[in-house]
């Protein structure tokens, strides 16, 4: 497939929903070569997007991905496994959303790098400078342990645990609370992780899940990198809903993804 800087085209109004463990219809994108995006400095920000789209990503999760981005002109583009190591630059951020409804989840995402030999790549990526953004299984890839009992080592840079946030398996929008916005959302949820730092880590709380307070995002330091994970799919437009057969109660969340990718990317 040939390479090339891709902004998605407003009419993806035919994605549905994909989540951790939720299928969804496959979007269409319009490859054009694009500028470097803009820094909230104004500044030319160096950093690239790139959104990983591979068997155990969800089906269209990463075009909703781009389509979000594509609300502010943030210039993405979609990539499979093995495209990472010779498309990525130094400070590029790398960015893997929700998993396909399967029971292995983001063990089923980690073989995807492995098979492209990119997963300790993008661990050391990262460390060296880079960034990550990871939503639902891209977050719980961060965690240490994907299962520990046969031995499968997630990506290990949270400092802390990541755990399951046990609301069900069903697609739901959960009440949310956004720090920096000073309000709540409800954010299209499904079988998500919630973020359990250790005491005195350096994690910026984004957003907490309005229930209990507990974190549903954040952005942290690795290395000389800088990481952001995101429980809810801050991505999910009005279809993943009508799919679910869920009702939003206030719309659309792009705001909210938009400026956690921002902390992550200047």
């Amino acid at each position: 497939m040939a390479r090339a800087w891709c902004f998605l085209v407003a009419g993806l109004a035919g994605l549905a929903l994909g989540a951790c463990g939720v299928s969804s219809s496959k979007g269409a994108a319009s490859d054009v070569p694009l500028a470097p995006f803009a820094s909230k400095s104004g500044e030319v920000a160096k950093a690239r997007v790139f959104v990983l789209k591979s068997k155990g990503v969800c089906d269209g999760c990463a075009e909703a991905i781009s389509k979000m981005l594509f609300t502010e002109r943030i210039p993405s583009q979609i990539v499979g496994p093995e495209q990472l190591k010779s498309s990525v630059g130094p400070r590029d951020a790398v960015v893997i959303g929700g998993s396909e409804p399967d029971a292995d989840g983001e063990w089923t995402v980690k073989q995807d790098l492995m098979r492209a030999r990119a997963f300790q790549w993008l661990k050391d990526h990262i460390y060296n400078g880079g960034r990550y953004v990871g939503i639902c299984s891209g977050a719980y890839l961060t965690e240490a342990w994907i299962d520990q009992a046969s031995g499968i080592r997630g990506l290990d840079i949270f400092p802390g645990r990541v755990a399951n946030y046990s609301l069900g398996k069903k697609s739901q929008y959960v009440k949310t609370r956004w720090s920096r916005q000073g309000r709540e959302r409800f954010t299209y949820f499904q079988d998500g992780p919630a973020f359990y730092p250790d005491p005195g880590a350096a994690v910026d709380v984004l957003g907490t899940f309005a229930k209990d307070g507990t974190i549903a995002a954040a952005v942290f330091p690795y290395g000389a990198g800088k990481v952001g994970v995101l429980s809810p799919h801050l991505e999910a437009d009005k279809a993943w809903g009508d799919q679910a057969q869920i009702r939003d109660p206030d719309g659309l969340d792009y705001d909210l993804g938009i400026a956690a990718f921002r902390r992550v990317l200047d």
